[in-house]
């Protein structure tokens, strides 16, 4: 037989014994590619600093630069906003386009830059490719630098002021509200019949108590919360096994003070974007029996029909302000069980002969002139619109006076509208410049509390209402201030007041919006 000729079959396996040389000769090539690749990644490339000209050889250089010289930290921004990598492409391109600076960059409080046109491809930087997720993994938690501790008190006290002008703020935004309705013709109310709260005010209303500031001013009135905590934890045995519906329930506190109590089950309403976060609160802090819906009272169905205790903190100022009874009057009439009781009991109106020219001065006589400028025609304006303050209790001129007492279990719809005859016998001599208005509230229970926002008590965030008179009058010690002050529903705005005042032979009217 022919013997085959197989050298060609043999070359073959020669290549292959060469093969695994060459291929790692490959491999080291391309280990040299890929450790070239890794220098690229780890930003060797001109950066420019974000807020200056300066030019940084590589991308960490630039993000120390951030933190050094414009005291940005890319960690904490990613911890604040909750960012990932688009957010950082989006913040990148949007201090490109608007030029922002680092300090407007720290005071904001929300992340400018969500607009998906910020996705949009700019002109290349090493800025739009860096991997910020490592951001995670190189943040340590560290004490907080003097300057970020002076940072945050610059935050909290921006928070405290807004807190402060949140409820100034309400006022304004009710009568912007109201001259809007009227123009639109939606606020007309039929026949004589007392009103209900309008849905038209109530959304403007009930947005105001979305906001942080209204709930932190409320909530650190020591006086407010802490009588409220007390007439519950130290009635246990009134509330315990009870069921308790918490109109208004805002952040939910007073529910889960009920909880405490030992309340066998708890609902909390409120109308507010804020119910939400009470919702959250109520499930960080474990409180397995409290409910909270949102939704308007008037317009919702609870979990159960009846209750029994109904609590709410509705006084607003000169205590029927806001007019927020209507509802508890509402739950009273459908939600209360026989023989229930509400919370708190009672609430007085009460008001005080007052003399401060100082006060008189800087409010109501400012606008004779103003930087040479006479504004008289305001000067009646600052006394119909009245002044909500913590008053000086050593300018008070007499004794105060009853003018209304609401029991909760007995009140109606009518309950704005009122007049009383006032007798103020005078204390100590002075000029008498105005009236002020306070309120009592009682939690009549076998261990009862109650609190006042007298101007001789421990101020709260409802203040004092004062009312102004046009022409100050000089009393003597002894003496018998008589007069009358008419207390009216507002027409348009049920939870406005219109209040008139008369006295030394003289009529004040004011409108407490």
């Amino acid at each position: 037989l022919p013997i085959a000729d197989t050298s060609k079959e043999k070359e073959p396996q020669k290549d292959s014994k060469e093969d695994p040389e060459d291929a790692s000769s490959e491999e080291d090539e391309f280990e040299d590619i890929d450790d070239d690749d890794d220098e690229m990644d780890e930003g060797e490339e001109p950066t420019t600093c974000l807020f200056c000209a300066e030019v940084f050889s590589s991308i960490s250089k630039a993000i120390d630069h951030l933190d050094a010289q414009h005291n940005v930290n890319l960690s904490q921004l990613q911890k604040k906003f909750q960012m990932d990598q688009y957010s950082f492409i989006k913040l990148v391109n949007y201090i490109r386009d608007t030029k922002i600076s680092a300090e407007k960059l720290l005071s904001t409080d929300q992340a400018l830059w969500q607009d998906e046109k910020y996705l949009k491809p700019q002109a290349y930087e090493p800025w739009l490719c860096y991997d910020y997720e490592v951001l995670k993994t190189d943040a340590v938690d560290a004490q907080p630098s003097v300057q970020e501790l002076m940072q945050l008190v610059a935050e909290q006290s921006k928070l405290l002021q807004e807190a402060n002008e949140n409820m100034e703020r309400m006022r304004t935004g009710y009568k912007e509200l109201l001259q809007k309705v009227n123009e639109d013709g939606e606020s007309k109310a039929s026949g004589n019949a007392v009103p209900r709260n309008n849905p038209n005010f109530d959304k403007e209303y009930f947005n105001s108590y979305s906001h942080f500031g209204i709930h932190h001013e409320m909530l650190s009135d020591k006086v407010r919360t802490s009588t409220y905590r007390s007439a519950l934890l130290e009635n246990e045995a009134t509330v315990r096994g009870k069921t308790v519906l918490d109109v208004g329930c805002g952040t939910g506190i007073l529910s889960i003070f009920a909880s405490q109590a030992g309340a066998s089950q708890v609902v909390g309403i409120d109308n507010s974007e804020i119910v939400y976060t009470a919702m959250d609160i109520v499930r960080k802090n474990k409180v397995q029996n409290v409910k909270l819906v949102k939704g308007r009272l008037e317009d919702t169905e609870l979990p159960e029909e009846k209750y029994d205790i109904i609590i709410s903190e509705w006084m607003g100022y000169f205590l029927l302000y806001e007019s927020m009874l209507d509802s508890i009057i509402y739950a009273r009439e459908h939600h209360l069980s026989p023989n229930g009781i509400i919370l708190p009991s009672r609430c007085t109106l009460s008001i005080v002969g007052y003399g401060n020219d100082i006060l008189y001065g800087e409010q109501v006589e400012f606008w004779s002139d103003v930087y040479n400028v006479n504004m008289s025609d305001l000067r009646k304006k600052s006394i119909e619109e009245p002044l909500m303050e913590v008053v000086d209790p050593q300018f008070t001129l007499t004794e105060p006076e009853q003018i209304a007492n609401f029991d909760m279990m007995t009140v109606d719809l009518n309950y704005p509208n009122f007049t009383y005859q006032f007798s103020l016998k005078v204390t100590k001599p002075g000029r008498l410049s105005a009236f002020v208005g306070y309120f009592d509230t009682l939690f009549e229970m076998p261990n009862s509390v109650n609190f006042s926002t007298s101007p001789t008590e421990t101020p709260t965030h409802w203040k004092q209402t004062v009312f102004f008179i046009d022409q100050p009058k000089a009393v003597k010690e002894g003496e018998v201030i008589s007069g009358k002050i008419i207390s009216r529903r507002h027409k348009e705005d049920v939870r406005a007041l219109n209040v008139e005042i008369e006295v030394f032979g003289k009529k004040h009217k004011y409108s407490v919006v």
